[in-house]
């Protein structure tokens, strides 16, 4: 019985560490300015670390993928994440409901201004 436990365990752990850790091949890291309009762009960062948001994109933060995941268009994703984790978690949560995740931004900066957007001139 505990051979079966720390075997459950173990592949438990495993797969967790899989999701979070492992980098999803075949997503490229491009600055969203130089992204394609065919593109959605779409930011998974949380709602109170995002700071500014960028003009055109649609933002659901991860936690809330599994309910709004519908709301996504069906064309080419470009996320917008703050970090190797959430782009792991996000691009594979969707590619498993169909979608396509081509790129992605790392946005690590703050934001001076609380609701500013991102917008090109």
């Amino acid at each position: 019985m505990k051979i079966l436990l720390i075997g459950v365990v173990s592949i438990v752990l495993a797969r967790t560490f899989y999701i979070r850790l492992v980098p999803v091949k075949q997503v490229k890291a491009i600055p969203y300015r130089q992204v394609d309009e065919a593109y959605q762009i779409l930011d998974v960062r949380d709602y109170n670390t995002a700071g500014c948001l960028v003009y055109n994109s649609k933002h659901i933060p991860y936690g809330y993928l599994p309910s709004f995941y519908i709301e996504i268009e069906n064309r080419p994703i470009h996320l917008l994440v703050e970090s190797q984790i959430d782009l792991n978690m996000a691009s594979r949560f969707l590619r498993k409901k169909g979608y396509s995740v081509n790129s992605y931004t790392m946005m690590k900066k703050t934001c001076k201004v609380k609701g500013l957007i991102y917008k090109e001139a």
